[in-house]
């Protein structure tokens, strides 16, 4: 009897640590709101909207939204950066941050980028610099943008993904955010869920 009641008691504990075990892996895998978008590591060197110098290698335990735009752009940038302006706010921790990469840095001085970014959050960094160190920062995510036809000189339009990046801790690009997931509670569950 002793014999059935330590086997039974065996089985029931085993079962328990399957369970567990099964739980943990489907909570962890997908759970992640954004896309799982793994790249590699990489810093870079921008302007900030201050006219200070900012580099990604500065801030190491953040975790950062990364967003390409241009201050010119008539609703989608707007939109984007009022929500990561959300994403702060529910995540109320210095550890995570947003950065605003302007893909249009003949127009998007630092000044053009200190009057604009702070309408929307304090916690937004808009950065600017020279065109090939946005376009490998652009690389680096594996994103792109193109200047269309100059229609009348200084009037034109920049085509850009409107897609957030977050990337982690370690400076690794872990998540992709397109259009249709930019919803700020989401993202914040993501961002609190690195922070842990």
């Amino acid at each position: 009897m002793k014999r059935h009641y330590w086997l039974l008691t065996a089985l029931a504990l085993i079962a328990l640590v399957w369970v567990a075990v099964l739980g943990f892996i489907g909570t962890d895998k997908g759970s992640f709101h954004g896309d799982e978008y793994r790249r590699p590591a990489f810093d870079f060197s921008l302007t900030d909207h201050r006219n200070r110098t900012f580099s990604l290698s500065g801030h190491p335990g953040k975790v950062i939204l990364l967003n390409f735009g241009f201050t010119n752009c008539p609703d989608v940038c707007p939109t984007t950066l009022g929500m990561l302006g959300e994403v702060l706010d529910l995540v109320e921790d210095e550890r995570a941050m947003a950065l605003f990469i302007t893909v249009d840095p003949e127009r998007d001085t630092a000044a053009k980028l200190g009057a604009y970014i702070p309408f929307f959050h304090d916690g937004i960094i808009g950065l600017t610099g020279p065109q090939q160190e946005i376009k490998r920062v652009n690389d680096a995510c594996g994103t792109f943008y193109s200047k269309e036809q100059e229609t009348q000189g200084s009037d034109y339009m920049v085509v850009h993904s409107p897609a957030v990046y977050l990337i982690g801790p370690g400076g690794e690009v872990m998540l992709r955010y397109p259009k249709e997931k930019l919803d700020p509670r989401k993202i914040a569950g993501d961002v609190k869920r690195l922070l842990m």
